[in-house]
């Protein structure tokens, strides 16, 4: 009987350092091939999402302080909301502000989704700009992005989801309610294996979880809404879905009509078809992310669409 646990043991103690040595050796992989620095990345030591962080990011200035008294407007999303490889004259905050006389407060956060809105609302850091707000805009790049719900979906060995120390937000359902809830173990749920696993997984089953996706983003930009209007119950939530198809999405238009929140679709207000939206003409060189061609473009339709609400 000894003799079989201090076997278990040996085989126990093997297969820990076996997955520490695998585990350093990708984490050592990712280090030189994105040319990280070792202070700003971990093998190992996890943390979970801090709300005080998201709030002290380094969020754009607001455009249009100077259009007093006049109702502004917020916008929330990843890259595309924030306006990623812009100058600030060029993205579509500053666009749509110059176009509507009035602020914009840009909220963007890069590789961010619905829950950094939804935990940037119930931070009680920005309850003046949105009680003094009239449109609150959620971008979404495209469906695919419903993934960002549980995983950022980037490339497999991506540092700002693989290596990162602070977990990547997740909110789950509790008693009915999505709320945002801690690791117990960070360390051990953030590792770089259960990561990658995570990555994998959602990526190569996307199709046939899709249906499962959509209706979790749907009831986050429910919860987004309720939010927001716990603070001020005349704010109007807008969702622009900036690649996708107003006739591939029912579901979503049907469910959040219904709550009254309105549904945009870029190929719809521009005519451009998805590939057009893709193609270098409406593209920044660097990410790949909306250019200011597109905004010039894109503004004066949103515009008119949110003089309707």
């Amino acid at each position: 009987m000894k003799e079989k646990i201090l076997k278990i043991l040996k085989i126990t103690v093997i297969v820990i350092a076996s997955l520490l040595i695998i585990n350093y050796g990708i984490f050592l992989y990712g280090v030189f091939k994105n040319n990280l620095k070792f202070s700003s990345v971990s093998a190992l030591k996890r943390t979970n999402f801090s709300v005080e962080n998201l709030m002290n990011y380094d969020y754009r200035e607001p455009s249009g302080l100077n259009y007093k008294n006049k109702k502004s407007i917020i916008i929330f999303g990843c890259g595309y909301a924030e306006g990623v490889d812009l100058n600030d004259n060029q993205t579509f905050e500053k666009k749509l502000s110059d176009y509507l006389k009035v602020p914009v407060y840009n909220r963007g956060i890069g590789a961010g989704f619905i829950q950094h809105a939804i935990l940037q609302v119930q931070s009680g850091k920005i309850d003046d700009i949105i009680k003094n707000s009239s449109t609150v805009i959620y971008i979404i790049a495209n469906k695919i992005d419903f993934i960002r719900l549980k995983t950022y979906p980037s490339n497999l060995f991506d540092p700002q989801f693989v290596y990162s120390k602070e977990l990547y937000p997740v909110l789950q359902d509790k008693d009915d309610n999505l709320v945002f809830i801690n690791s117990k173990f960070p360390s051990v749920s953030g590792n770089i294996f259960s990561r990658l696993i995570t990555k994998v997984f959602y990526k190569n089953f996307y199709e046939k979880i899709y249906s499962d996706l959509e209706e979790l983003t749907i009831i986050h930009l429910e919860k987004l809404n309720e939010e927001l209007k716990k603070l001020n119950p005349n704010i109007k939530l807008v969702v622009l879905m900036y690649c996708d198809l107003y006739k591939d999405m029912n579901k979503l238009n049907n469910d959040l009509e219904r709550e009254g929140i309105t549904v945009l679709y870029v190929t719809s207000l521009s005519k451009l078809a998805q590939d057009e939206l893709l193609s270098d003409e409406y593209q920044t060189k660097k990410y790949k992310h909306p250019n200011e061609k597109v905004w010039n473009l894109l503004t004066p339709a949103i515009a008119k669409e949110l003089k309707k609400l």
